[in-house]
Formats: C-alpha cells, sequence, structure tokens
C-alpha cells in the first residue's frame, strides 16, 4: 500500500529527490486509488506544489512548522503523554509491534514518528492499517485542522490520512486544539525557554494531555488485534 508510504514520504524533511520524484508519486497515488476523489485531488495539488515550489522556501516552512512548533509535533506520543514517564513504555510498546510484525528500523528515529509509523502500515494488511491509523484519527485531524488554520498546503497531507480510515475524530477535540494552537508562541526565544525550562519526564505530561479522547498509544497490541482509540 504505497499511499501510506506516500504521505509519510510528504511529511519527511523536503529534499530535491522528493520534488523530482513528484510526479511518480502522484501517478502512483492515482493508481493505488485508496482515497476518495475529494481527498486525493487536494493531495494531488499539494503534490504540485511540492514540485514546482522553491526548494529552500519549503525546507524554511517546513522547520518553522514542525520543528519549531509542538502543536504540529510529527511525534504521535507527544501529543498523547508530552513528557509523562508513560511516553517511553509507549515507545517500548511501539518497538514490541514493530518486531511482532517483521518491521526492522534502519533509520535512528523514534518509533512515533509518523512518517515512520506510516512506512509501517504500508506494509501491514490494508485492514489492520487503517485500523491502527485510526487510533491516531484525533491527533491527525487536529494538526491537520491546525495546519489548514495556517493555510499551509500540509493540511491536504493530513486529510489524506483522515480519509484513509472509517473512525471520525471528535470535533469538540479537534476545535479546542486548533483554538489553543493560535495562541502558541513559535518564536526561537519562547522555544529555548521552553526546552530550558521543562524537564523531560516531569510526570506531567498526562495531565497535561489528558483532553485527548481515549487516549491509548498504537503500540499496546500487535496489529492482528488493534488497540483501542488513541
Amino acid at each position: 500500500m504505497l499511499t501510506f508510504k506516500i504521505l509519510g514520504m510528504l511529511l519527511a524533511y523536503p529534499t530535491e529527490d522528493l520534488q523530482a520524484c513528484a510526479p511518480e508519486l502522484k501517478a502512483l497515488i492515482a493508481d493505488e486509488n485508496l482515497l476518495p476523489a475529494k481527498a486525493q485531488k487536494g493531495l494531488l495539488q499539494h503534490l504540485d506544489e511540492v514540485s514546482r515550489r522553491n526548494l529552500m522556501r519549503q525546507q524554511e516552512d517546513y522547520v518553522a512548522l514542525f520543528d519549531r512548533s509542538r502543536a504540529h509535533s510529527l511525534y504521535l506520543f507527544e501529543h498523547v503523554h508530552g513528557e509523562s514517564r508513560a511516553r517511553g513504555q509507549a515507545m517500548v510498546d511501539l518497538m514490541g509491534l514493530y518486531r511482532e510484525n517483521g518491521f526492522v528500523l534502519q533509520a535512528r528515529e523514534l518509533p512515533d514518528y509518523l512518517p515512520l509509523f506510516l512506512e509501517f502500515l504500508s506494509t501491514q494488511p490494508l485492514s489492520d492499517a487503517q485500523t491502527l491509523l485510526g487510533e491516531t484519527v484525533h491527533i491527525v485531524a487536529a494538526i491537520g485542522g491546525k495546519l489548514k488554520a495556517k493555510k499551509s498546503g500540509y493540511h491536504h497531507v493530513f486529510r489524506a490520512l483522515e480519509a484513509l480510515t472509517t473512525v471520525k475524530p471528535d470535533t469538540e477535540f479537534v476545535k479546542r486544539a486548533v483554538a489553543e494552537a493560535a495562541t502558541e508562541d513559535t518564536s526561537l526565544e519562547a522555544l529555548d525557554k521552553e526546552w530550558e525550562e521543562t524537564p523531560a519526564f516531569d510526570g506531567t505530561g498526562d495531565v497535561a494531555c489528558a483532553i485527548c479522547p481515549q487516549a491509548t498509544d498504537p503500540g499496546a497490541k500487535p496489529a492482528a488485534t488493534p488497540p483501542g482509540n488513541l
């Protein structure tokens, strides 16, 4: 299921290689035809933008959106567990899920990194992949809503992810998340201060992330027996 992997590629740092293969990726998405027409149209438009837009500008936007803003973090467990100790165990569980399904990590990346998770899903049967993706749908929809509010083309990628699962996101949760993100200070000064003042795994993350509907992690059980909603 190449569509899952392609969506992950589109959420990785932009490169010349990605720009060069954009037409091929468009063709693969159309051929596989997993997405409904509206979601597919938006995604293909985003791929057109990726292929023609100045690469340096794309890279600057990527860093501002995903590296300097926790609201758009591509690390799933940051939205679920924050900096709590539970995040470490969730990582271990997700690694176990990968191993049980024959998925061996080659890159030095955390297992909850969304592009990596999507690459894993691309190796699984479609029904299992769609169910596991559904475990993240509240987070996916919230990030997509925030990016749409910022008029970022990346929101098309998250809209496509929503469309790949039948699980519906909690609309009230998404609205709250978008409203909270609108007040986020993403300046370098604020980012430095936040990292200085927030100790890793300080035990407060569970409270901070309690607003996430039915928060669990997608690594709790193997793909053959999908876990409850994230």
